[in-house]
């Protein structure tokens, strides 16, 4: 064990060698020849003052002190000598918290005559080994050796003349262990250079597409109009190489998936991001591997370690842990909802946890790394006894904890885990990071607060998140009206239909709601309160002074005709929102049954006044206004999203505020025709709801040709039996408004195959119609 804390010593003394000074390299070139000399002095044993304590001894032993100054005023230039000796003084203060002797209280013993009647010592001298009882000079050769251990020359002269010396000082590149110290941090500080870029060019592009939204009227304009059509024309002349690369680049990389048609849909239990995000996570790892790989300066006779191959080990153990510190605030910072760069790029949440997920999993190889390197320098250094002993100590054990708790983190983090047991997982990821964050402060608390600033952030930015979640809870739940002198607060009413298999939660806020957002829904009081689900928001309506109140369907009112039974009384200025919600596992289903035991005969079965709680609003509404012609493609119970933008769109109209001339909805549900009576679409005096195609054979919307005699006509919707074409409703589309010089969004929602259908199908249409067509996707990803 003291070899162990010896090294320690060193380390500590090494790592801050120049960079606590903040000097300049010129001023570390003058004091590297006086701290070689005293690096060498320092590990040789001296009778008196300091016996066995390293700087204690150094700085307070007068023969050890005296060896130092009369072997740096024999090998070092002077104009070195007064930088290294105050570099000498400082370290002894800082690291030994002792005075230096001054050189003028040891003018008796530094003479000429006094030094030339010091013995010369090789590194091979049997007496290094002793109790030294006189000072000492050392050979050139051995002086030259500790000399090349803290600096690195350039290559030159081989002359050992004082002359050639002095040249070849100020040739120096880097102290060896400080180059590495150096070296080691600067590529940890890289990994933030690199992810900062990303986000710099990501809030880029949402300044541009920004800019490109405001340039374009927000006025209606009728279907004959095709004014707008021909000042765009005019408008892409001008800037036509911008567009044309804005234009390449979504085609090419922001679009398209990595492996079509592969994108929501998982391949052997994966998710396959789009190009640009795996262009963005393949430049990741592989700038990661290169740092950790590169830049090591080994070389035979090290005074610290003589063999090259722990010198090696050391450094890949100490760039790797430090790198993999660097990463921790990153990893944090990627994670959390409330994040001001996913405002600032405009980025998906899902895009976010995606590089998070990736981010962990480098820092965890290069956790293991840093493990796997620090046994094999022990190993290799002939110190595999005081490997074995290290375990005894806490600050080892704990960094064992990290590494392994990192390497759970990131095993329960994959997509199977996060599918099936998404309470479980969210639990456990909670519980080993609070335990990492804990090892770590531990692990490095031998280094004096030296690694702190890696790890005080992930308590920052955690503790932001949690205090911010709690702000929106209250602030949507809760609603002091002072006019009335009144506190409202959320209170929500659940109701299962079990044709459709849709729960729909109905909660009352003075939230004013908007398209794209999604909300976290809270049961506090179960047992599990803390878990908190995201779900899209469906369906929104403002209550009124005589009809405010929260609603939902029961058996007697379940038709088109009656309205849903009251359940209380709301806030005339308070919104209620709509989640329609598809029962699977875990909570969702526990709200399905919930509905059931109250009502189990019922089709529509109901529960009224739960404790529901709110958190948000997140997410940011796509800007299908910008566009002329909108077709919005929904699977199942992703019809959900594409309510609120139809509710929009009617608003905007009715305000002069939108561009869109046609907007299409594509609804493709087992249950629609069961559920479609309770689809709280706007009136057909709001907006017409039609299908253009008469005749199905005709207009090919449907993949299953021998199920086309099955059409249902309600109302103004025509129900169709059979799987939609949506490679060919949104060729159809973009073939109309390239035609007609429009611009369409096509936006999906839904399971995975129709996502990834609809997007593959866009993108060939992007390909075929340049930049008349463009691609929305509403999915939440976790």
């Amino acid at each position: 064990m003291i070899a162990v804390r010896h090294l320690i010593r060193v380390s500590l003394a090494l790592v801050g060698l120049f960079p606590w000074l903040g000097l300049s390299l010129d001023v570390a070139i003058h004091q590297e020849c006086v701290a070689a000399v005293f690096g060498i002095i320092g590990n040789l044993n001296f009778e008196g003052v300091g016996y066995g304590e390293y700087y204690l001894g150094l700085c307070q032993n007068p023969l050890k002190a005296t060896s130092v100054y009369a072997i740096s005023r024999a090998y070092c230039p002077p104009n070195d000598l007064d930088t290294g000796f105050t570099y000498f003084g400082l370290a002894c203060q800082t690291y030994g918290s002792v005075e230096l002797i001054p050189e003028a209280d040891l003018a008796a013993n530094l003479t000429a005559q006094a030094v030339n009647s010091f013995p010369i010592l090789d590194q091979d001298d049997p007496r290094v080994l002793t109790n030294l009882t006189t000072p000492i000079l050392i050979s050139r050769e051995w002086f030259e050796l500790g000399f090349r251990t803290e600096v690195r020359f350039l290559h030159s002269s081989s002359s050992k003349s004082i002359v050639s010396l002095s040249r070849r000082i100020t040739k120096i590149i880097q102290d060896t262990w400080d180059y590495e110290a150096r070296t080691h941090a600067a590529y940890g500080y890289a990994m933030y250079g690199f992810w900062g870029g990303v986000l710099v060019i990501g809030f880029l592009h949402r300044i541009i597409t920004l800019i490109n939204e405001s340039r374009l009227s927000p006025s209606s304009i009728g279907p004959e109009d095709t004014g707008r059509a021909d000042s765009r024309e005019k408008q892409t002349e001008k800037s036509r190489l911008f567009v044309s690369m804005y234009s390449w680049i979504r085609k090419n990389l922001i679009t398209p998936s990595a492996l079509p048609p592969y994108r929501r849909q998982s391949l052997f239990g994966c998710t396959i991001p789009t190009r640009i995000e795996v262009f963005i996570v393949l430049s990741y790892w592989v700038v990661s591997f290169i740092l950790c790989c590169v830049n090591y300066r080994g070389f035979k006779g090290n005074l610290y370690w003589s063999a090259v191959a722990p010198q090696i080990w050391r450094y890949i153990a100490d760039r790797a842990g430090i790198m993999a510190y660097s990463n921790l605030p990153l990893m944090w910072m990627f994670s959390g909802r409330n994040n001001v760069f996913i405002w600032l790029t405009g980025w998906q949440f899902s895009t976010f946890n995606l590089f998070h997920r990736h981010i962990a999993r480098v820092a965890t190889l290069q956790a293991i790394f840093h493990s796997i390197a620090y046994t094999a320098f022990y190993f290799t250094s002939g110190d595999a006894v005081d490997y074995r002993a290290s375990f005894k100590e806490a600050w080892w054990c704990l960094g064992v904890v990290a590494t392994i708790s990192m390497s759970f983190i990131v095993l329960f983090s994959f997509s199977w885990f996060r599918r099936k047991i998404y309470e479980s997982f969210l639990l456990i990821h909670i519980v080993l990071s609070v335990v990492l964050i804990v090892a770590l402060f531990h692990h490095t608390s031998i280094f004096d607060g030296e690694y702190n600033p890696y790890l005080w952030p992930l308590v920052a930015i955690w503790s932001f998140d949690r205090f911010l979640r709690i702000v929106r809870v209250v602030y949507c739940n809760l609603h002091v009206r002072l006019r009335k002198k009144a506190l409202h607060r959320s209170v929500a009413a659940i109701s299962y239909d079990q044709d459709a298999n849709i729960v729909r939660v109905d909660i009352n806020t003075h939230v004013k709601p908007k398209p794209g957002q999604h909300y976290y829904l809270y049961q506090p009081f179960r047992f599990t309160g803390w878990e908190n689900h995201p779900f899209t928001l469906a369906y929104w309506s403002q209550s009124t002074e005589e009809t405010a109140q929260i609603q939902t369907g029961s058996p007697a009112t379940n038709n088109a005709t009656n309205p849903p039974s009251r359940i209380h009384a709301v806030a005339e200025d308070e919104y209620i929102l709509s989640f329609w919600i598809r029962p699977y596992d875990g909570w969702t289903r526990r709200l399905r049954d919930m509905c059931l035991k109250s009502q189990p005969t019922s089709k529509l079965s109901s529960v009224s006044r739960q404790a529901i709680l709110l958190e948000g609003p997140y997410g940011m509404a796509e800007p299908l206004w910008a566009f002329d012609e909108v077709l919005l493609i929904a699977g199942g119970s992703g019809v959900a999203a594409m309510i609120p933008y139809i509710l929009d769109h009617v608003s905007r109209a009715a305000a002069g505020q939108t561009r869109i001339r046609g907007l299409t909805l594509v609804w493709s549900d087992h249950s629609a025709k069961a559920s479609i009576d309770s689809l709280p679409l706007p009136s057909p005096d709001e907006i017409s709801i039609e299908n253009t195609c008469k005749e199905t054979k005709e207009c090919g919307v449907l993949k299953d040709k021998e199920a086309a005699e099955d059409i249902h006509e309600a109302d103004s919707l025509i129900f169709r039996t059979g799987r939609p074409d949506i490679p060919m409703l949104i060729e159809s589309a973009a073939a109309s408004a390239i035609e007609s010089g429009s611009r369409l969004a096509v936006m999906a929602c839904g399971p995975g195959e129709l996502a990834d259908t609809a997007r593959e199908a866009t993108h060939r249409a992007m390909q075929n119609h340049s930049n008349s067509v463009e691609y929305f996707e509403e999915a939440f990803g976790w």
